[in-house]
């Protein structure tokens, strides 16, 4: 099964806040996360607001990475 995992610093950039909230929420359980070696990848599933936004903006999340 694949899903789509984007960076920290995409889901920063898409929820508009600083990469190290980004940080502070995986670490309370609010985004959940997963770690791939050294770096924290992030479902584009569990971003709050990500339906929301997409049916009002009709936009993607941006260039998530697709893991097999």
């Amino acid at each position: 099964m694949s899903e789509n995992l984007i960076t920290v610093r995409e889901a920063a950039n898409y929820l508009r806040i600083s990469a190290r909230t980004v940080y502070r929420l995986i670490e309370s359980g609010q985004i959940g996360a997963v770690r791939i070696g050294k770096q924290w990848r992030i479902p584009a599933s569990d971003l709050p607001g990500q339906e929301q936004a997409v049916a009002r903006l009709g936009a993607a999340l941006p260039a998530p990475m697709v893991t097999a």
